[in-house]
């Protein structure tokens, strides 16, 4: 596989996550309470740092050819 194609691979599942983390967010904030609240909010905001992490890898990095 190319660089290319892997960094679009890598954008897709960083789009996942995001999708995830929002509606997650949201599911959490109006459907949910308690603890279940509280473990979906922590997943959805842990999926939003590691997609943040990941475009920083992605933009930051040496552009594909």
């Amino acid at each position: 596989m190319s660089e290319g194609l892997i960094k679009m691979y890598v954008t897709f599942i960083t789009m996942g996550l995001m999708f995830f983390a929002v509606v997650g967010s949201y599911v959490a904030r109006e459907k949910l309470k308690g603890i279940m609240q509280k473990i979906v909010l922590f997943f959805a905001f842990i999926c939003m740092i590691f997609a943040g992490f990941l475009i920083l890898l992605i933009v930051f990095n040496v552009p594909a050819v």
